[in-house]
């Protein structure tokens, strides 16, 4: 009866075992939504902290060499020769000599217009 009876019987079986399959999903579902709720009155978030930047600077004894990239004595926009300084950005890089340690400091001024 199993492989020849009609179709319409194993039908009926195959909606019941989906229908049983389809109740222990629904109870999982809401076991799973009760313990999320649990977790996330318990647990407290973090706030976000920036991670500073892991490398040290060099050591004040290395002798130092002062690079300045020159800048623009008139403003790119407009002309203008009215440019007051804001600042520097300084880089420094190791170089080897052989026998011999020192940091170059390369500087790239900024300024800014005054038009």
């Amino acid at each position: 009866r199993e492989i020849h009876g009609s179709r319409s019987e194993r039908k009926a079986r195959l909606l019941e075992q989906m229908e049983l399959q389809l109740e222990e999903l629904e109870a999982d579902a809401s076991q799973d939504e009760l313990a999320a709720e649990m977790a996330a009155r318990s647990s407290t978030v973090r706030a976000f902290e920036r991670k500073r930047p892991s490398r040290k600077p060099f050591p004040d004894h290395l002798p130092r060499e002062r690079v300045v990239i020159a800048a623009p004595s008139n403003c790119p926009c407009c002309g203008s020769a009215k440019l007051a300084r804001l600042g520097e950005d300084i880089t420094e890089t190791l170089e080897v000599i052989p026998r011999q340690w020192k940091v170059i400091q390369t500087v790239r001024e900024k300024f800014s217009c005054r038009q």
